[in-house]
């Protein structure tokens, strides 16, 4: 009886093991053939979504981003001024960015209590910021208080939504520092309860600038009183890589257009991003729609630009935050030198992020960066004026202080297209009607058309 059972069993077990082959052979390939359009789908789906578009595994992605790289907002979101109030002057540190990373790594240990906040007229905001035995921080434009907690750590109670342009700590005995807003002229007071570390022993240095803090437009600077001798750079012109990575984005080949001798490709991708590329000058345009995360004030918007930059790999180390227009609805960043920033013809060396409406972001970049410096001839220097001379050039060809909405030097981007050379070389810079241009070169403009 076993030994039939055993038999039967053998038999069904057989029949099995034909049942699969057959199976197998018949609809194998198709099973197989399934299984690839689906992985196919799937990694279509994946493509498809914009960076633009906020999931909660986009974000995570973009946490994880930023902790394996070490980027954080301070990286970008840091000073463009540094100066030391002293008891007979007031001195700005060229290359400040050294000494300004020591001042932060003290200051974050510092224990501070909110005190109180106050307006002042634009008298008393000057003498204030102009307190002896203290050291100021200038930001490029004002920054959220998201970003100064970012920095200076989370012990400072201050709004997200508040704007910062100036930092002002303790270098003697006071027990008090400040946070500056030249928008409304307010001043945030901070107690000082106990500073493990203080900056009593901080030094400028030698290269440096006498300065008094003056009004600019809506913004106060520490403007240079005597003249300045800055050293001209050269570079060697770098080709990004940013192009053939983003176009791995898209599904199309891209269109190819010329206009007026200017060559466009564009690439999109359904309705919910677009990129065009100018072939001719090296400029990119970033389009993404049906953004969902939320955007409405200069802390989400700040936030949000360093994680363009992120994505869009434009977060090079010498790039860094330099202008808000519309409360953080247009944000610009440059390339720095030194501490100071490039301006040029085109937009070479700027990312500028613009919110649009209807969730809609546009990303404005260029492929053309630095790449390596070359040798300095350290007889190529060039000795700059005092900012009111600067001013006074300007009013001699018509501009008004009054249009003036900024002043700061920096340097300007000149390309030698032959030898692929870029020379930086400093200049008075000035912004009008939300444009920058070179003193030098309005005045050459204006005087030549006379």
């Amino acid at each position: 009886m076993m030994n039939g059972t055993m038999v039967l069993g053998m038999k069904k077990n057989k029949q099995w093991r034909v049942n699969i082959r057959y199976f197998r052979q018949r609809y194998g390939v198709i099973i197989a053939l399934v299984i690839a359009i689906l992985i196919s789908i799937f990694l279509s789906i994946q493509l498809w979504y914009s960076p633009g578009q906020s999931t909660k595994q986009q974000r995570a992605n973009e946490t994880a981003q930023e902790n394996a790289t070490g980027e954080n907002l301070t990286s970008v979101y840091s000073i463009s001024q540094l100066v030391f109030n002293q008891s007979d002057e007031k001195i700005s540190v060229i290359d400040y960015r050294t000494l300004y990373a020591k001042i932060v790594d003290r200051v974050k240990d510092w224990d501070a209590g909110y005190k109180s906040n106050e307006v002042l007229n634009k008298q008393n905001y000057l003498d204030s910021l102009s307190q002896e035995n203290s050291i100021v921080m200038t930001f490029p434009d004002a920054v959220s208080g998201h970003v100064i907690k970012s920095i200076f750590g989370k012990r400072i109670k201050l709004a997200n939504n508040a704007t910062i342009n100036h930092v002002q700590v303790p270098q003697g005995d006071s027990n008090k520092f400040y946070f500056y807003d030249d928008r409304h002229r307010k001043r945030y007071t901070y107690q000082i309860s106990n500073a493990p570390k203080k900056l009593q022993h901080l030094k400028p240095g030698k290269k440096t600038a006498d300065v008094s803090y003056q009004w600019v437009g809506k913004h106060v600077m520490a403007a240079t009183t005597t003249s300045v001798n800055l050293q001209s750079y050269s570079y060697l012109l770098d080709v990004d890589s940013t192009v053939s990575r983003l176009t791995k984005l898209f599904s199309d080949g891209g269109t190819r257009d010329v206009n007026n001798g200017q060559e466009i490709l564009t690439y999109s991708n359904g309705d919910n991003r677009r990129m065009q590329h100018n072939v001719t000058t090296g400029l990119i345009n970033y389009d993404a729609y049906n953004i969902n995360r939320d955007v409405n004030s200069l802390s989400q918007r700040q936030s949000e630009g360093y994680r363009w930059l992120l994505r869009l790999h434009q977060n090079a180390d010498n790039l860094y935050y330099f202008e808000e227009h519309d409360q953080g609805q247009t944000l610009t960043y440059r390339l720095f030198v030194n501490g100071l920033p490039i301006f040029g013809q085109t937009a070479y060396g700027t990312v500028r992020v613009k919110q649009l409406p209807n969730n809609h972001e546009r990303i404005g970049m260029s492929q053309y960066s630095l790449r390596v410096p070359l040798p300095t001839d350290q007889k190529n220097q060039v000795n700059l004026e005092p900012m009111n001379d600067a001013m006074a050039k300007l009013q001699s060809v018509g501009v008004a202080r009054d249009d003036i909405e900024q002043m700061t030097i920096g340097y300007r981007w000149q390309l030698d297209t032959d030898n692929q050379i870029v020379t930086l070389n400093p200049e008075w810079c000035f912004e009008q009607d939300h444009v920058w241009r070179s003193v030098n070169e309005q005045v050459k403009s204006e005087q030549g058309g006379h």
